[in-house]
C-alpha cells in the first residue's frame, strides 16, 4: 500500500470511529435518527473542519471528497441500529474515543506540517483535530467535555505527547512511513488508556489552605439552594 493510500484510509477510519462515538453518546438524549446523524457528522468532521479553517485550507476535505461525509453518516446510522441491541456503550465510547483521538491527532499534525505551518502551530492543530470533535459531541449532548473533566485523564496531553514523538522521530528517519504514524498513534492510545485505567492525570491547580472538593461534594454544592 502506498503511503498516500495509507493516510487516506486512516483518515476514513478515524471519521468512522468518531462518527460512532457521536452516535453512541446519544442514548438517553431522546434524539431521533436524524439527530444521531448530525451528531455523528459534527463529531467526525468538526475537528478537521476547525483545523482547515484555521489554516485557511479550502475546499474543506469533506466538501472536496464527499466520501468522508458518507462514511460519517453511514457509521452513525450503523451505531444507531447496533445500540438498540447492545448493552450500555459507555466503556466502548471511551475506547473508541481514544482510538479516534490517536488517529486524528497524528493526521492533523501531518496536514498542518504539509500546509507549511510552524511546528508549534502544527502541534496545536494536532490537539485541536483530536479533541475538538469530541468536545462538540459532549456539548451537544449536554455533557462536560472529556478534555475539561476532572478525571478526564490525559486527554489532550496524550495527543500532545504523540505529536511531539512524531516530530522528534521524523527527524531520525529519511521519510514518513506508515510504521512511524502507527507508532505515534499507539503512544497516544496507550497514554490515554493508561490515564483511564490507572487514573493518571496532570497535577491540579490547588490554592494553599483550600480543601479540594470531591466530585460528589461539588455536585452537592451546585444543587444547594441559594
Amino acid at each position: 500500500m502506498e503511503y498516500v493510500e495509507f493516510i487516506y484510509l486512516a483518515d476514513l477510519i478515524g471519521v468512522a470511529i468518531f462518527a460512532i462515538t457521536g452516535a453512541i453518546a446519544a442514548p438517553g438524549k431522546r434524539l431521533d435518527i436524524l439527530g444521531v446523524m448530525v451528531l455523528g457528522f459534527v463529531t467526525a468532521l468538526g475537528g478537521g473542519t476547525i483545523r482547515d479553517i484555521t489554516l485557511d485550507l479550502y475546499p474543506l476535505v469533506w466538501v472536496e471528497d464527499t466520501l468522508y461525509l458518507y462514511v460519517a453518516i453511514v457509521s452513525a446510522v450503523m451505531a444507531f441500529i447496533a445500540a438498540r441491541y447492545l448493552p450500555s456503550p459507555r466503556r466502548a465510547l471511551l475506547v473508541l474515543d481514544a482510538m479516534g483521538l490517536a488517529v486524528f491527532a497524528i493526521l492533523g499534525l501531518q496536514k498542518a506540517l504539509a500546509a507549511g505551518a510552524p511546528e508549534a502551530v502544527a502541534v496545536m492543530m494536532a490537539v485541536i483535530t483530536g479533541v475538538a470533535g469530541g468536545m462538540i459531541r459532549d456539548v451537544l449532548t449536554g455533557q462536560i467535555p472529556l478534555v475539561l473533566q476532572r478525571g478526564g485523564e490525559l486527554y489532550a496531553t496524550s495527543a500532545l505527547l504523540g505529536a511531539l514523538f512524531y516530530l522528534v522521530a521524523i527527524q531520525l528517519v529519511d521519510e514518513p512511513s506508515p510504521w512511524l504514524d502507527i507508532s505515534a498513534m499507539i503512544i497516544i492510545f496507550i497514554t490515554r488508556m493508561a490515564g483511564l485505567v490507572a487514573g493518571l492525570r496532570l497535577p491540579e491547580f490547588i490554592v494553599r489552605g483550600h480543601r479540594l472538593e470531591s466530585p460528589d461534594e461539588a455536585r452537592q454544592m451546585e444543587n444547594r439552594e441559594p
